[in-house]
């Protein structure tokens, strides 16, 4: 009909909104983390902002979403495409992790942390955790060093994290070269060991 206009609601861009978020967490490390603050450094209103996350913890719970979906595409990269061994992937998770600036790593606790009072939105967390970790249950032996040396780089993630411990970005590359190292010389083992084993004829 002529003189009636049909408008259309403006679609907020999803990666806008968080790179936004993302900014304002680097910025002030989660302490200047609001819906304001990161509606304003995004450009929209808090009503735009709110018709796309309709809370605070719905916004973390999709940065943090997306932050996870990008380290595990890191790992996964890291150990290509053919069947991965336990022990490989824990290298590979300990070196993406070694290769994360301090700002970055900062930034994924504390969406981690954000999320403790809502222990149901933490369950893609414990997903990935459980991966990584039911495969390394064992009483002893190599197997049982991989997965204390992965509890020490999680333990240390979280705790700095929480801000439980002052642990400086160094001491932090410290700790988690050293769970490394653990890896790597298990991992060297096994490798021995399976290029030693006779061949079936």
């Amino acid at each position: 009909m002529q003189g009636v206009i049909l408008t259309r609601k403006k679609e907020i861009d999803r990666d806008r909104v968080l790179d936004a978020a993302e900014a304002v967490i680097l910025k002030s490390g989660g302490r200047s983390f609001t819906l304001d603050a990161v509606a304003a450094h995004a450009g929209i209103s808090k009503g735009g902002l709110v018709y796309s996350f309709a809370t605070k913890d719905d916004l973390v719970y999709a940065a943090l979403e997306r932050e996870m979906a990008r380290f595990r595409e890191a790992v996964r990269r890291r150990v290509g495409d053919g069947p991965i061994k336990p022990v490989e992937l824990v290298l590979a998770h300990i070196e993406e992790a070694l290769e994360e600036d301090d700002a970055a790593t900062q930034m994924a606790a504390f969406l981690v942390t954000a999320l403790v009072h809502a222990p149901d939105m933490l369950e893609p967390v414990r997903r990935y955790y459980r991966a990584l970790l039911d495969p390394l249950r064992s009483a002893y032996g190599e197997i049982h060093e991989v997965r204390h040396a992965l509890l020490a780089v999680e333990g240390i993630f979280l705790l700095r994290g929480l801000g439980f411990v002052e642990v400086s970005a160094k001491e932090q590359k410290s700790i988690l070269c050293h769970a490394r190292d653990i890896v790597v010389a298990v991992l060297a083992k096994q490798r021995a060991r399976t290029s030693h084993a006779p061949r079936p004829k």
